[in-house]
């Protein structure tokens, strides 16, 4: 008997929280296209709001064309599923982008964003990453982490000059080692994941997951997981709840 094919329902909710004057964030999906984004910005006057939206803005546009032959014709990209290589594509067009407002705008100038990029299709979710606003995902009652951060304390943490618990407290802490638009080229991380029908996929701004302990993730996961729509409204809550420093942002995607 042939397997029905997974689908997936997208919800997101994103709040200035209590204490920011702006917000920087910006969230977006496309469930016909399969693909759900979030940034959190930063940079000047009003630069961090400009970043992640234009950033958004022009994933979404890129990733609605066809990808451009000259993809295709590069030698290093021959052993790239398209999947990959198209959700790359785009998230370079918005580094570029970004880069080159900034670069217009002087009261812009080294404005950047983090960016989450989840694009499913078939049985498979395609991940981009960049900067420290982290992909969750929840999966047999277990919550698990799929990014890494690009964070100088992370580099600390992996040199094994500082803790774990010792982080929280480090006077590094939110300085980015990589973010979209600041370099005329930019790195991305990139992996592929299996999914399944029951699957929650959870993009998170750090001003939510820094605001929330993981058992408090995973009771709002655990009770609300049939409601992508509740999820997210209540992480954002949450966090409010506990302080809300920072701009909140999550957008959740649950596999059907």
């Amino acid at each position: 008997m042939a397997t029905a094919p997974l689908r997936w329902k997208f919800a997101g909710t994103s709040d200035i929280g209590r204490v920011r004057q702006g917000n920087e964030d910006a969230i977006a999906w496309d469930e016909v296209m399969g693909l759900a984004l979030l940034a959190d910005g930063m940079g000047g006057y009003e630069g961090g709001e400009v970043a992640s939206n234009l950033a958004v803005s022009t994933v979404l546009d890129v990733f609605r064309q066809p990808l451009a032959p000259h993809w295709r014709e590069a030698e290093w990209t021959r052993n790239i599923s398209d999947p990959v290589l198209k959700l790359y594509a785009a998230v370079s067009q918005a580094n570029q982008t970004v880069y080159e407002a900034a670069q217009q705008q002087p009261e812009h100038h080294g404005m950047g964003t983090t960016l989450l990029a989840a694009y499913f299709h078939e049985n498979r979710v395609t991940l981009a990453h960049i900067g420290d606003s982290r992909i969750f995902l929840w999966r047999n009652r277990v919550l698990s982490l799929l990014t890494i951060d690009h964070t100088v304390i992370q580099q600390q943490i992996d040199n094994g000059e500082i803790t774990r618990e010792e982080a929280p407290y480090s006077e590094h802490r939110g300085i980015l080692t990589r973010a979209l638009g600041v370099d005329p080229v930019v790195e991305v991380d990139m992996r592929e994941v299996a999914s399944q029908s029951g699957d929650i996929f959870l993009l998170c701004s750090d001003g939510c997951y820094d605001m929330l302990t993981y058992d408090e993730m995973v009771t709002i996961l655990d009770a609300n997981c049939d409601d992508a729509h509740e999820v997210a409204r209540l992480l954002v809550h949450k966090a409010n709840e506990n302080g809300g420093y920072d701009n909140i942002s999550a957008v959740v995607a649950r596999v059907l």
